[in-house]
Parts: C-alpha cells; sequence; structure tokens
C-alpha cells in the first residue's frame, strides 16, 4: 500500500515529545513527593572533659508534605575523615508548616583527639541519606583527657621524679 513517508515522521516526532514531556512529568512529580524542609537550627555542645556528654539538637520544619523522612548526623574528628558517632532518627510525617525537634547525645571518651569536631546533619526523603530535604552542620570542641585515673597516675609519677630529684633542685646556702 501507499505510504507517505512526511506523515510517518511527523507521527514519530510527535510521539517522541510525548515521550519526553511524560518522563520529564513524572521526575518533577517524584522530586515533588519527596517533600521540601529546612533544617531551621543545629547545636552541638562542647564536651570539656573525659567522658563528658556531647548534646546535639536540631529543629525542622517542613515546608510542604513530607511522608516519610529521617535524619542522619555523623560527628567527624578533627582531621575531617574519621566517623566518630552516628545517629540516625525516623521522622513522623509533616505536613507543611509542622516542625520537629530532636535530640540525642554521645560521650566524647572515645573521640581520638583534642580539637574542633564537626557534626553534620543530613535530612532525607524515605531511608536514604542522599540529603534530598536539607542538610547542615555545625562544629563544636572536645578535650578527650586522661580521666581522672590516669591524670592522678601523671601526677604521682611526676611526685615521684621530683622527690628523687630533689637534690638537684635544693637551694644553695649563701
Amino acid at each position: 500500500m501507499f505510504r507517505d513517508e512526511g506523515v510517518g515522521m511527523i507521527a514519530r516526532s510527535v510521539r517522541i515529545v510525548f515521550v519526553v514531556f511524560t518522563a520529564s512529568l513524572l521526575l518533577v512529580l517524584t522530586v515533588s513527593a519527596a517533600g521540601s524542609g529546612t533544617i531551621t537550627s543545629l547545636t552541638a555542645s562542647d564536651a570539656l572533659d573525659h567522658g563528658d556528654s556531647v548534646r546535639v539538637r536540631s529543629s525542622e520544619r517542613a515546608d510542604g508534605k513530607i511522608n516519610s523522612s529521617n535524619l542522619y548526623y555523623t560527628i567527624i574528628a578533627p582531621d575531617g575523615v574519621t566517623v566518630v558517632a552516628t545517629h540516625s532518627t525516623t521522622m513522623p510525617s509533616m505536613k507543611a508548616g509542622d516542625t520537629y525537634n530532636d535530640s540525642w547525645s554521645t560521650s566524647n571518651s572515645s573521640f581520638p583527639s583534642i580539637g574542633t569536631y564537626t557534626v553534620s546533619l543530613c535530612w532525607s526523603p524515605g531511608g536514604s541519606h542522599s540529603c534530598g530535604i536539607d542538610s547542615a552542620s555545625t562544629a563544636f570542641n572536645s578535650v578527650p583527657s586522661l580521666g581522672p585515673f590516669f591524670s592522678l597516675v601523671a601526677v604521682a609519677l611526676l611526685a615521684y621524679w621530683i622527690w628523687r630529684r630533689r637534690q638537684d633542685f635544693a637551694l644553695e646556702a649563701a
């Protein structure tokens, strides 16, 4: 049968445009379904002695409907690489304008060094850690010292050394 090539080409072009439009629309709807929100605050308390707790607090506000999401925290050592603690919180469903406050704590007894640590917070849709809703970070100081027992041992060793070297410290009579 007779076939007009021009009509077939137009029909194919219309189908391609329709497929591209449909795929774009699905992509936009999928991204929109993730919801939107803002981490309004993130704080962490300093831990200035061995065994002190680092208290991490955050506040989140939904800017749109969010059905399923989570908060994922990481504490990173001063070297910028070593992860010393993590924490995850499953969020309740939220509608636009809802707020949520979260807090948790961890001890600095296993932190590797003195310095400024970074807390990163990732608010993600579903169970992912993609930071698809929002992310934030803050810093705090930690001084994970020897602890009371080893500090006492260090002072005792210093006192013993001074006592053994007492003759070197004696003042001569004039």
